[in-house]
């Protein structure tokens, strides 16, 4: 008698999220997805900003990309066509299952259009009747076991070791020329100061990012500045005080660029981000600067990190509404290079 075979289905999994940090983080369950999904017809939504770091992982086939930036920009009737004729592509997958990983205001939208006979989000989502099965989220863990949490619900089998991302060759060889122009040995760790945030609240004062980079500059130390359009401006407030030079990549470095150097000899040091997550998930040693963040919760998912914090907190705090972010501003510069040295002392062993 044949053996019983199961019925290809359609799956749509959702994952715009407009930042970094959450997609990096809701990697582990996205692949584990994909394993489960395997042999059925698996098609992906991701953010269109994070091309470079899906494109690797991803059949291209398979994936959509949620127009985020050209949906908000020009007029508006190009601003609606942008967006209807996504919601179009999404309407024409008719997916059997949708699962939304996401659980807010666009992915629940484009879960509706999907007219999925079941579908799959966190119980708290922003519009939970959307969904047929609502999965209530483990509490006082990382958010990997969040999105975890959504996967199993569909049969997904969850990986709990740190998942590893890898940037392309393409991506290599450009970083290998970028660091060979600047005078940088790949070979001997790089020290990536990343000076950004994604609010005033989680960032570190420039000051004292002067004091660690001209600290590790003194002492023979290559040391990058890193960051997108929004950093160029702090890199270059650091680069204009610094009495060492060092070398600056802020504003001129793709996500995949990025990966790449993160892939090497490098040690990230900055606040809770996006950068901070990737570093963490290509192998970076990852000195996390944080504020009002949980770390349980949001904290870098790697072998080498250490969190570090300010000696003051407040008692009641107001987190994104705080004014004076006292947790970050008393984290002293010696704090930080202190624990940038323990990650830098196995190469001075070696060198020896």
């Amino acid at each position: 008698m044949a053996e019983y075979e199961k019925a290809r289905q359609t799956v749509l999994t959702l994952m715009p999220d407009s930042h970094l940090g959450n997609l990096i983080v809701a990697l582990p369950a996205v692949m584990s997805l994909e394993r489960h999904f395997q042999h059925d017809d698996h098609y992906l939504v991701f953010d269109s900003a994070f091309r470079e770091i899906v494109e690797p992982l991803i059949e291209p086939s398979r994936t959509l990309f949620y127009p985020r930036k050209m949906a908000n920009e020009g007029s508006i009737i190009a601003r609606m066509f942008v967006y209807f004729k996504f919601l179009r592509q999404i309407k024409k997958l008719h997916p059997d299952i949708t699962i939304d990983l996401e659980g807010g205001a666009t992915s629940s939208i484009l879960t509706q259009v999907s007219r999925a006979g079941r579908s799959f989000s966190r119980s708290n989502a922003e519009r939970p009747d959307v969904y047929t099965d609502r999965v209530v989220l483990p509490q006082g863990k990382h958010k990997a076991y969040h999105y975890k949490a959504i996967a199993e619900a569909t049969g997904a089998s969850g990986d709990e070791s740190f998942f590893c991302l890898q940037a392309t060759d393409d991506n290599r060889l450009l970083v290998e020329k970028k660091l060979s122009d600047a005078g940088i040995n790949p070979r001997e760790p790089m020290i990536c100061i990343h000076p950004g945030g994604s609010r005033n609240q989680k960032l570190w004062p420039l000051e004292c990012f002067v004091e660690v980079a001209d600290w590790f500059a003194r002492h023979g130390r290559q040391v990058v500045l890193i960051g997108g359009e929004r950093e160029k401006k702090a890199a270059s407030r650091i680069m204009a005080s610094l009495d060492r030079p060092v070398t600056n990549f802020a504003g001129t470095s793709g996500l995949g660029e990025l990966l790449a150097l993160f892939g090497k000899n490098s040690i990230f040091v900055g606040s809770d981000s996006g950068l901070m997550h990737m570093a963490a998930a290509a192998g970076s040693a990852v000195a996390a600067l944080f504020s009002y963040e949980d770390e349980i919760e949001w904290g870098p998912r790697c072998a080498r990190a250490v969190v570090l914090r300010g000696r003051e907190r407040c008692p009641d705090c107001n987190k994104k509404d705080c004014a004076d972010p006292r947790c970050i501003n008393t984290l002293s510069p010696d704090v930080v290079k202190h624990a940038v040295a323990a990650f830098l002392e196995p190469y001075s062993q070696n060198s020896k």
